[in-house]
């Protein structure tokens, strides 16, 4: 994350994907305070105000907003008065010997995380594609129909013509023809 932080500063926030070299602008006014949580995953940015005291011109910025680490909002909430924002602590949850047996087995959980993140995203692209999906069978459907209307109806059309085929391409003359057009000239004497 890059950010422009600062009373005077856009609040300008840059969250950079390394892997597929992506970037996510997003902006957060008058943010002095990017914190990012214990496990690396969200990350805080807050207006505050100096704990010493004194008048703060901008209270009513005051406030924090959570964004996951891909730079999606994931709350915001405001406060008249706000001075400090701290994660809370970790506890740990599992003794030495599981810490080691999940370090053991990280590429394995890994890939099982990832597998469910990709399937998570195909149902998202699935479910935001739908729309599309069904307007594009709605459209071959009609089509189908068109088609198969036109070939009941091709004897008809025929006899109506008194046997000539419009759709045979034997019954028209094809001639290429080349036009030549001038479009200016210029006579210079040497």
């Amino acid at each position: 994350v890059l950010a422009s932080l600062g009373d005077s500063a856009s609040g300008t926030l840059e969250f950079y994907n390394i892997d597929t070299k992506t970037l996510v602008v997003k902006e957060h006014y008058r943010a002095n305070q990017v914190i990012w949580d214990p496990s690396g995953r969200t990350v805080a940015t807050c207006v505050t105000q100096a704990i010493e005291g004194g008048h703060f011109k901008f209270a009513m910025d005051n406030g924090y907003i959570l964004w996951s680490f891909q730079g999606r909002q994931l709350h915001q909430q405001s406060f008249e008065t706000f001075y400090q924002f701290i994660w809370r602590p970790r506890e740990t949850l599992l003794s030495k010997s599981q810490i080691g047996k999940v370090r053991k087995n990280l590429k394995k959980y890994e890939q099982q995380f990832e597998k469910a993140d990709k399937e998570r995203a195909r149902m998202l692209y699935l479910e935001e594609t739908k729309g599309k999906r069904d307007e594009r069978q709605k459209y071959r459907d009609v089509r189908a129909a068109s088609s198969a209307l036109r070939r009941e109806q091709r004897a008809r059309h025929i006899d109506f013509l008194d046997g000539y085929d419009s759709d045979d391409d034997a019954n028209y003359n094809i001639k290429e023809v080349s036009v030549e057009t001038i479009l200016s000239t210029k006579e210079e004497t040497v």
